[in-house]
């Protein structure tokens, strides 16, 4: 398994850039302790399994340079997310490229490296966790673990044709990983599969009971899924289309589906965005100073953005997202789980994504998972079908806080009886 895990990056890249670093020895290290220990009947959960980390996650030994090109920091010891997969007998893989710093949606990164999409490299494969998400989807690990502080696990996964999970907001620790917004930022993982994001998940949690193996449980049969009416109108109509298909396969295994309208999305998205930004710029405030001209333009603006927010604002900010969660929440207590489209568009050209046009990229992307980190919700994205244009298109579900079990077995249920995750990417995609 470890040299299929090399042979796959050797294909791919550098064309796609979706490392930033590989961990080659480790793989054959860690290879042959999995094993001796086979051997010597140990066996751990995640024994074997490959797993990249996106490059603000800590890993002892290895340089974390959070996407940008000046930061390389040797980390001292494992961040606590990754220390917990590593103990279930997971395989480094390698540091994966992400948006300069986090903050931003397509993984364009105008001063280090840019991933591009597997399925067409001229396009984007979206971000902040884009090299996560590629890594997954060339075949180069089995999971990766992103950040996902406004989409940024899920938005990469839809776009490239893989499965993204965003747990409840501070069920998985952060510490050691390079802050975005200390109080949104969230560990998430990507695989194939819910059921591969699942096993990471269990992991992380520290909790080893197979719950999700459970087949008796892995069913849509009575189930009742809110439609978010918004997400699906400002889809472009390939995405609208794929998703109606989908939706035909989920009413089709059992479960009732409603159009509903997410109570106050634009206030609490407009509330949390003012959170994220002066935060942010707290993180970078004595950098920005310094060393301003060693930003990409389009983070550096973000930044900017959020060095104009008052303590005042940021306090109000705050109080009015707690009560528009609530409200946004209540809005959603008759179902079970809600759903719609991960992203409304396909993959946008990697060309297109230049200054002038970063705002208005950035609001598109985020458009319709960035409410799922207002309330901290846990949300995934899986694949739902193909467009016309041959990119990948996501759905994404989501349920109450704590409902992370639910969410998995709902997204497993589906997968369990379509074949949409089982896409592959072509070496044709480097030839365009």
């Amino acid at each position: 398994m470890a040299a299929g895990y090399v042979e796959a990056i050797n294909r791919w890249e550098p064309a796609l850039g979706a490392f930033v670093s590989v961990s080659e020895d480790r793989v054959h290290n860690v290879a042959r302790l999995v094993t001796d220990e086979f051997r010597r009947g140990v066996f751990r959960p995640l024994a074997g399994i490959g797993v990249s980390v996106k490059d603000n996650i800590d890993v002892a030994g290895l340089q974390t340079t959070a996407g940008s090109s000046w930061l390389n920091e040797r980390a001292t010891d494992n961040a606590e997310c990754w220390r917990r997969v590593e103990l279930s007998g997971a395989v480094h893989i390698g540091k994966t490229n992400m948006h300069e710093f986090a903050y931003g949606a397509t993984n364009v990164n105008h001063k280090a490296q840019t991933t591009r999409n597997p399925w067409d490299r001229r396009h984007i494969c979206g971000g902040s966790s884009g090299g996560s998400a590629v890594s997954v989807a060339i075949g180069s690990c089995g999971a990766s673990l992103g950040t996902d502080t406004g989409g940024s696990v899920r938005i990469p996964a839809a776009l490239t044709g893989v499965t993204g999970f965003k747990p409840t907001l501070g069920r998985i620790p952060t510490a050691k990983v390079f802050p975005l917004s200390p109080s949104c930022d969230t560990v998430g993982v990507l695989s194939r599969t819910a059921d591969g994001c699942a096993r990471i998940f269990q992991s992380l949690i520290l909790h080893s009971a197979p719950e999700h193996d459970d087949p008796g449980r892995l069913s849509l049969r009575g189930a009742h899924l809110g439609v978010v009416m918004s997400h699906v109108s400002r889809s472009s109509p390939a995405v609208s289309d794929a998703f109606r298909r989908a939706l035909d396969a989920v009413e089709a295994l059992g479960a009732t589906v409603e159009p509903f309208e997410l109570a106050c999305e634009e206030d609490a998205r407009l509330s949390t965005g003012t959170i994220v930004a002066f935060e942010a710029a707290q993180v970078h405030r004595r950098w920005l100073r310094d060393r301003g001209d060693d930003y990409g333009d389009d983070v550096r603006a973000r930044l900017e953005t959020g060095l104009t927010v008052s303590g005042r604002r940021y306090r109000a900010a705050k109080d009015d997202r707690r009560e528009l969660a609530a409200r946004m929440l209540e809005s959603q207590t008759r179902f079970d789980a809600v759903i719609g489209p991960t992203v409304p568009v396909t993959a946008p050209p990697v060309d297109e994504c230049h200054l002038a046009r970063a705002a208005e990229m950035q609001a598109a992307l985020l458009a319709n998972t960035y409410c799922y980190n207002v309330t901290g919700q846990p949300a995934i994205s899986v694949p739902c079908g193909m467009a016309g244009d041959g990119l990948p298109v996501g759905l994404q579900i989501a349920a109450a806080p704590g409902r992370d079990l639910d969410v998995l077995r709902i997204a497993m249920a589906l997968q369990r009886t379509t074949g949409w995750h089982r896409h592959r990417p072509s070496l044709e995609g480097l030839r365009t």
